[in-house]
């Protein structure tokens, strides 16, 4: 990676906890330019716009938090829950790991953003469908190793799964309780198996 690269991948981080802390309308371009520390110059040679970066920073956290949950297709289904049970697991204790919760960062932004954001908006509905046809591509192989029912399509119950994760994480800014969101999610693959 090349330092121009590495420099708009560590603001993207930065970028990350802001806006997981404060919300998208609670981050202004000065508290980006604070807590980075470069000059506004700097930031607009990386990002054309607030919304620019936000977008990048959806697209940071999808590849660095969610990404590598992603089904192994050379391994069974088995392998595959655990990996991403565990994957879970460990964001929910980065999310936990400050004086508050931070909620799924993905989930934040899509409360908050409306069309008139269209890059955002846009962004985030891209990395939705990602996230569930990773989520759906591992229901799939569960429903062909016989572990997961079929009266439902894997991309309906990959929803479930979504929904169920955001919801849990939304609730977990108001009761902060890591163990409930983990049992959560194991919950809610229990009644999707067979």
């Amino acid at each position: 990676m090349n330092k121009s690269a590495a420099s708009r991948q560590s603001i993207c981080a930065v970028g990350e906890k802001l806006f997981a802390l404060h919300g998208y309308s609670g981050v202004g371009i000065k508290l980006i330019l604070d807590e980075v520390g470069i000059p506004k110059g700097s930031f607009y040679h990386y990002f054309a716009s607030k919304e620019a970066f936000a977008a990048a920073v959806a697209e940071h956290y999808f590849q660095l938090r969610i990404q590598p949950i992603a089904i192994d297709s050379s391994v069974n289904f088995k392998t595959n829950l655990s990996t991403m049970l565990n994957g879970y697991h460990q964001l929910i204790d980065e999310l936990f790991s400050g004086s508050e919760p931070r909620g799924c960062l993905m989930g934040n932004l899509m409360v908050e953003v409306s069309s008139k954001a269209p890059l955002l908006h846009q962004t985030l509905n891209h990395l939705y469908d990602q996230w569930l046809g990773l989520l759906s591509a591992l229901i799939e192989q569960g429903q062909q190793q016989g572990h997961i029912r079929t009266d439902l399509p894997s991309l309906t119950l990959a929803s479930v799964f979504w929904a169920n994760w955001q919801g849990t994480m939304l609730r977990c800014q108001i009761k902060v309780d890591k163990m409930a969101a983990k049992r959560a999610l194991v919950q809610c693959m229990q009644m999707m198996t067979r």
